[in-house]
Order: structure tokens, then C-alpha cells, then sequence
């Protein structure tokens, strides 16, 4: 048995099925992560959801931030984006059973898995990264809670976390603010300044940095020890570097013609998949 993460596929099937052939999968026996951003923006979004949705028992998935436009769309009359690739998939006689799916996933796992050399180690999985502040604890009270709010009404929350898709000041008065602070942080988060304010808007890489920002992963995050094992996608311009032993970038820009990334968690080796045009 091995645990095998993927980074953002995207829709991008061709290289998520080769994938999977080259790091020989066995659904009856290995773990597949995947980092959220599992469609939109390439071309194959529901073949790629059909794929994943067959192999459900041998799969554990965390949403992204592509992944909550899908089902805000589908939900929520959300207009579509310039980029979009979805249409096919809203359009499915299957697009309800997927959401539904979809809906289930959370936004922080973690589970201990023992690698190679013997020793039990606990892997994180987000899409972007974690607020700095947020004890692992808290991480997954706030994930639970999150799921709840989003499964109670779907159509309402939704509507709420993407009416602050665009802010970088929240204001947090209630719960629900917490929540939907949380949710956009977890699937959006790139860079914050040292005191740990998050700017959403910032899409660039490490070159193009505003003055008195770093990388999330920069600061001390407190949900992790130091024999902890953080993974994450999202971030394409990064190309999977971090600088960080711990902290694993999955993000290799697949979708823009770069590659798709596999990690074998037992021992960290990486399978490249590239574009394929």
C-alpha cells in the first residue's frame, strides 16, 4: 500500500490518467490525495470528476477554490468566469450527483501515515495554506464547522463566501464570518504581511512580492510541529518550490502547459507528468 498526492488537475485529464498509470495505482490497496482545483480551466472537467468519483473509496480529496466556483455556479447561479471550461460538466445529467459529491469533501485533512524508514508521521492536506495563528485544533473544528455551513444551504453560503471573494479587510462579527473568512483563506491564501493579513488578491510569484508580504508558509505555522508534513496546491507560479523540508507545493501549473505533479508520501519521490498537447 502506498499514499500517493496529486496536485491541481484541473481538468486535465489526459495527465491525470497517465498519471495514475505511472505511479501504477491500485485502487483496491493505495491512497490517492489530491489537493483541490480537481476542474475548470482545462478541458476535460467532467470525465476528469467521473474518474475520481469512481475511485471515491480509495480517494481523499480537499476542496479548492475552482472546485467551490463549480458548485457556486451550480448552486448559486454564480455567473461564469472569463476561463471557465464547466459547462459541459453543469450541463451533465450527472452534474448533481457530483456536487453532491463534491459537497461532502472538506477543507483540511490529516492523517498519519508511516513511511518508508518505519516512522509514523501526520500529513496535512489544504489547497492554498493555513492562517499562521490557527492551532491544528482549531484547523479542524473550523474545517467541520465549515462543512456544516456548507451543506446546510448551499445556495445562501455560497452566495456569502463569494461576496467576500474579493475582499482582504473581513469583517468578523459573527460566525458565519469566521467561517467564510476560513473557507476563502484555506482555498485562496498566498501571501500575508508578518502580522499575518492575507492579501486575496495577489496571483503572482515569489519576484513580484509587495513590500512587507511574504509566502504564507514563511511564518510560524502553528498547526504544524516540526514532524509534521504540510501539502498543498494552488500556487502554480511557485512550481512546487517552498524552501520548506515539510511543506510540499503540488501546484506545477499543469493546467498552463507546464506538468502535473504525483508524490509518493511514503518517501517524497515525484512522478512528472507533462502537458500534453
Amino acid at each position: 500500500m502506498a499514499n500517493y498526492a496529486v496536485g491541481d488537475i484541473q481538468g486535465c485529464y489526459k495527465e491525470f490518467d497517465k498519471g495514475l498509470k505511472k505511479i501504477n495505482f491500485n485502487e483496491k490497496k493505495d491512497r490517492l490525495w489530491i489537493s483541490g482545483d480537481l476542474i475548470n480551466r482545462g478541458p476535460d472537467s467532467l470525465k476528469t470528476l467521473e474518474r475520481i468519483y469512481n475511485i471515491r473509496s480509495s480517494v481523499n480529496i480537499v476542496l479548492g477554490n475552482h472546485d467551490l466556483h463549480f458548485l457556486a455556479r451550480h448552486y448559486a447561479d454564480r455567473k461564469a468566469a472569463k476561463n471557465d471550461t464547466l459547462e459541459e460538466l453543469l450541463s451533465s445529467s450527472k452534474c448533481e450527483k457530483y456536487a453532491k459529491f463534491l459537497l461532502k469533501q472538506p477543507f483540511v485533512f490529516s492523517k498519519k501515515i508511516k513511511l518508508k524508514n518505519g516512522v509514523k508521521k501526520k500529513y496535512i492536506m489544504v489547497h492554498a495554506g493555513l492562517p499562521h495563528y490557527l492551532t491544528f485544533k482549531e484547523c479542524m473544528n473550523l474545517n467541520k464547522l465549515s462543512q456544516e455551513f456548507l451543506n446546510r444551504n448551499p445556495k445562501k453560503n455560497l452566495k456569502k463566501i463569494f461576496f467576500h471573494h474579493r475582499k482582504n479587510n473581513f469583517k468578523i462579527i459573527s460566525m458565519k464570518d469566521k467561517l467564510t473568512f476560513f473557507i476563502n483563506a484555506v482555498t485562496r491564501i498566498r501571501i500575508c504581511d508578518k502580522e499575518g493579513k492575507i492579501m486575496f488578491a495577489f496571483k503572482k510569484g515569489l519576484k513580484d512580492l509587495p513590500y512587507n508580504f511574504v509566502p504564507w508558509f514563511k511564518l510560524k505555522i502553528s498547526a504544524l510541529t516540526r514532524e509534521d508534513r504540510l501539502i498543498f496546491g494552488h500556487w502554480a507560479a511557485l512550481n512546487g518550490k517552498t524552501n520548506k523540508q515539510n511543506i510540499i507545493g503540488l501546484d506545477t501549473g499543469c493546467v498552463w502547459g507546464n506538468k502535473l505533479t504525483f508524490v509518493r508520501l511514503e518517501d517524497s519521490k515525484k512522478y512528472f507528468i507533462k502537458k500534453i498537447k
